[in-house]
C-alpha cells in the first residue's frame, strides 16, 4: 500500500526514459504478434486451421511476464533464444508429414510428405507444442514491459501500453502494404529490441541468436519464387505448358497456357479447357460477365475466347492479381475488355449497381483465416445464403451463376445445391469430375439451367445419390459461414487442442503467480479480459461482414479498437472518476442493443449509413468497456499483476470464441455479456 502511494506522487512522466522503453515494449509485442501470426502458419500450414493461435499464446506469454514481476525477475534477455528456438521449431514442422482428423474442414490442411524419411505426427500434439514455443518469447517481453510498467500510474502506464500496441499494429501493416518478407519484419523487430536492451551485459548472446535466428529465416526465402502479399506466402512454379501458385505452402491454383507449344501434349490443356467450358453452354448472352475470384486469369480467359463484351474481374489479393497479369500465358488481364477490381467479393456485390449475363465463382478457397482472432476463413462470407442472394440481384432476367469448386466431400456440392434451390427456385445442375487438376465440382443456376445437357445431377438427384449425408446438412449464413463443417459444433480436434492449451494456461498461472498469490487472484480483471476478447472478435467479424474480408479492413478495425481503448483511458484519466454500476449497466445496455440489431439490417442500408450505424453498434459497447476497464483498473494497488490476469481471462475469451462454431457468432455477444454480469458481481464483492 505505502509503495503504491509512493508511485502515485513520483510516477515517472509521458517523456521519461522509462516511458520509452515501455511503448518500446508494447511495440515489439504486438509487432512480433503479427509477424508470428504471418510467419508460423506459412511454414507449419496446420497452424492456420486453429483459431487465434499465436493470439492466445501472446496474451499467455505476456500475462506470465507480468505476474514474474513481482519476483524481481529479469526475463528480457531471454527473447533472442526463446524466438531462435520457436522458428527453428517452425523449419523442423514444415518439413515432416503432419495427419490430420478426417472431416472435411481439416482436408485442406492435410501436408504432403517433405521429408521422405521423416517422422509422421498428429495433428493435436504438433498444434500444441508450437503454442508453448510461441509462448515463451511472449513471457520475455511481457517481462520487459511489466518491469517499466509499474513505474508508473496505472492509467498512464496503460496509456503509454495501448499508444505502443497501436503504433507496433501500424508499422507492421506497413510492411505488409510492401510486400515486405519476414526477414525484413523480423530483422526490424530484432534492431528494435537490441536498442532497447542495449545496456544489458548480454547483448553479445542476444546479438548472436537474433542473427542465427534470421539466418534461418533467410534460408526459407525463395528470392525468386516467393511473393508475400498481406495474405499469404505466395511461391510459384513456371513451366511451358503450366504455372503451378502455392500459397502457405499448399496447392492454390494453376495458370494453365491453353495454346501450348507444339513440342508439348495438348491433350491436358484441351481437357482442362473442356472441363471450363462445360457449363458456358447454358449462358444466352455474354455482354456482360463477372467473375468473383478471377485469381491468376484462367476464368477471364476463357470468357473473352467465349466472346464476353464486358468482363469485371474480382480478385481480393493484388499479388495474385499481378503474378496472372504478369505470368499468365495468353495475358488476359491486358484486354480492354477485362476490367479488374482488388476487392472482396461480397463487398463488390454490395457496392454495384450493375447486372450480368454470367456469374462466376472461381475456386474461391481462400485457404486462411480471417484474422488472427477468429476460426472464419477469409472466403467464408461468400458462400452463405444472404451472399447467394445478393449474386441473383445482379444478374439480368436470363443470367445463369457458374460456380466452382474443390472438395473431396459430397457435403460441400450438397450444402452448395441446397443454398441455390432456395435462392433461385430451380434445381441446379452439378457435374463431378472424377479426373481434375482445378476444381471436381461444377454448379449451374439460373432460369436457363435446365435440362441435364452433359451434367451428371440434378439436385434431388444428388440428394438421392447419399441419403445419409444429406441428413447431416447445414447450409452457412451470415451467422454461421462454415462451409466446411458438417453442422454446427465444435470439432473433436479444436475441444482436444483447446483443452490442452486451456491445461497449459492454467499450470503456467500456478507457476508464475505462486499458490499463495492465486487464491488472491484479480477476478474481475480475468472475467473483464475474457469478456472484452469475444466483444472485440466478435466486432472484426461484424464489421469484416459489412465492409469485406481485406486487410486493410481488419487494419482499421483493429486500430479503431486500439484508439477507442486509449481514448476511453484518457477520459477515465482526465475525466474520472465514474460511477462504476452506471457504466455497467451502460454496457449492457449497449452490448444488447448490439445483439438485438439483426445484421441483414445492417447489410440493407445504404454504403454510408452501414459505416455509420455499424461502427456505433461495435464501437460503442467497446467503448464503454475500455472505460469501465480502466475506471477498474485505475485503483489498483499492483497493476502489472493486475493487467496479467487481465491477459489471463483473454486466454479465455479466445477459447470461448470456439462456440462460435455451434452457436453462430452472433451469440458471441451473448457470451460476452454473461460474463460482464459476472465481472459485475464479483466486482460488487470487492472491498472498497
Amino acid at each position: 500500500m505505502n509503495d503504491n502511494a509512493q508511485l502515485k506522487n513520483q510516477s515517472e512522466g509521458f517523456f521519461s526514459p522509462s516511458s520509452y522503453k515501455l511503448f518500446g515494449y508494447s511495440f515489439l509485442i504486438l509487432f512480433f504478434e503479427l509477424a508470428l501470426i504471418r510467419f508460423i502458419p506459412s511454414n507449419v500450414r496446420i497452424t492456420a486451421y486453429f483459431i487465434n493461435l499465436v493470439l492466445i499464446a501472446a496474451f499467455l506469454g505476456m500475462g506470465i511476464g507480468l505476474l514474474l514481476v513481482k519476483r524481481q525477475w529479469n526475463l528480457t534477455r531471454f527473447f533472442p533464444p526463446f524466438l531462435l528456438l520457436l522458428i527453428g521449431s517452425c523449419i523442423y514442422f514444415g518439413n515432416i508429414l503432419v495427419t490430420s482428423a478426417n472431416s472435411e474442414e481439416d482436408f485442406f490442411a492435410i501436408y504432403s510428405d517433405l521429408s521422405p524419411n521423416s517422422k509422421a505426427w498428429g495433428m493435436v500434439p504438433v498444434v500444441s507444442f508450437l503454442f508453448s514455443l510461441s509462448v515463451l518469447p511472449f513471457v520475455a517481453l511481457g517481462n520487459a514491459m511489466g518491469r517499466e510498467f509499474k513505474k508508473f500510474q496505472a492509467l498512464h502506464a496503460y496509456a503509454i501500453n495501448t499508444a505502443g500496441s497501436l503504433v507496433g499494429l501500424l508499422t507492421f501493416s506497413l510492411f505488409s502494404h510492401f510486400s515486405t518478407p519476414p526477414l525484413i519484419w523480423f530483422g526490424f523487430g530484432s534492431l528494435i529490441f537490441l536498442f532497447l536492451s542495449s545496456g544489458s551485459k548480454k547483448i553479445i548472446i542476444s546479438i548472436f541468436c537474433l542473427s542465427l535466428t534470421l539466418y534461418l529465416i533467410q534460408s526459407l526465402y525463395q528470392k525468386d519464387r516467393e511473393i508475400w502479399s498481406p495474405y499469404y506466402k505466395i511461391n510459384y512454379f513456371e513451366n511451358p505448358d503450366v504455372t503451378s501458385i502455392n500459397v502457405n505452402g499448399s496447392l492454390h491454383q494453376y495458370m494453365y497456357n491453353f495454346s501450348p507449344p507444339a513440342i508439348f501434349s495438348r491433350t491436358n490443356s484441351d481437357r482442362i479447357k473442356r472441363d471450363y467450358k462445360l457449363p458456358y453452354r447454358f449462358a444466352k448472352n455474354w455482354d456482360d460477365v463477372l467473375i468473383l475470384g478471377s485469381g491468376s486469369g484462367n476464368d477471364v480467359h476463357l470468357v473473352l475466347e467465349q466472346g464476353a463484351k464486358n468482363v469485371d474481374a474480382v480478385e481480393i489479393d493484388r499479388a495474385i492479381w499481378k503474378l496472372g497479369k504478369e505470368k499468365n500465358y495468353q495475358k488476359p488481364y491486358d484486354d480492354p475488355r477485362a476490367k479488374v477490381y482488388i476487392d472482396d467479393a461480397r463487398v463488390f456485390l454490395k457496392k454495384s449497381k450493375k447486372k450480368y449475363d454470367v456469374i462466376i465463382l472461381g475456386t474461391l478457397d481462400s485457404q486462411t483465416l480471417l484474422s488472427g482472432m477468429s476460426s472464419i476463413r477469409l472466403d467464408n462470407y461468400i458462400y452463405t445464403l444472404e451472399a447467394f442472394r445478393s449474386v441473383k440481384k445482379h444478374l439480368k432476367p436470363e443470367g445463369v451463376v457458374i460456380l466452382y469448386h474443390m472438395s473431396h466431400s459430397i457435403i460441400i456440392p450438397f450444402k452448395l445445391a441446397k443454398i441455390l434451390m432456395n435462392v433461385f427456385g430451380v434445381h441446379p445442375l452439378v457435374h463431378f469430375e472424377k479426373d481434375h487438376r482445378l476444381f471436381n465440382f461444377t454448379l449451374v443456376a439460373g432460369i436457363n439451367a435446365q435440362g441435364n445437357n452433359g451434367f451428371d445431377y440434378t439436385f434431388p438427384a444428388l440428394l438421392n445419390s447419399d441419403k445419409a449425408a444429406a441428413d447431416l446438412i447445414s447450409a452457412p449464413t451470415d451467422d454461421w459461414p462454415y462451409l466446411y463443417l458438417d453442422r454446427p459444433g465444435i470439432p473433436t480436434h479444436y475441444l482436444k487442442t483447446g483443452g490442452i492449451i486451456l491445461l497449459i494456461s492454467i499450470v503456467s498461472i500456478i507457476l508464475s503467480a505462486g499458490r499463495n498469490n492465486v487464491k488472491n487472484t484479480d477476478w474481475t480483471l480475468f472475467l473483464l479480459g475474457a469478456s472484452f476478447l469475444l466483444l472485440e472478435t466478435k466486432s472484426v467479424t461484424e464489421m469484416s461482414l459489412l465492409f469485406g474480408s481485406t486487410w486493410q479492413v481488419n487494419v482499421l478495425v483493429f486500430a479503431a479498437i486500439l484508439i477507442l481503448i486509449f481514448l476511453a483511458n484518457l477520459l477515465i484519466l482526465y475525466r474520472g472518476p465514474f460511477d462504476k454500476n452506471r457504466l455497467f449497466w451502460a454496457l449492457f445496455f449497449f452490448i444488447s442493443v448490439s445483439y438485438a440489431i439483426p445484421i441483414q439490417f445492417l447489410l440493407a442500408l445504404p454504403i454510408g449509413a452501414q459505416w455509420v450505424v455499424g461502427a456505433l453498434v461495435t464501437a460503442v459497447p467497446l467503448f464503454f468497456a475500455g472505460m469501465l476497464f480502466s475506471q477498474i483498473f485505475k485503483n489498483r494497488q499492483e497493476p502489472a499483476i493486475s493487467l496479467g490476469y487481465n491477459l489471463m481471462g483473454a486466454i479465455c475469451g479466445g477459447l470461448l470464441e470456439y462456440s462460435s462454431m455451434a452457436l453462430g457468432t452472433k451469440n458471441l455477444y451473448l457470451l460476452a455479456l454473461v460474463l460482464y454480469i459476472l465481472a459485475f458481481l464479483v466486482h460488487g464483492r470487492e472491498k472498497n
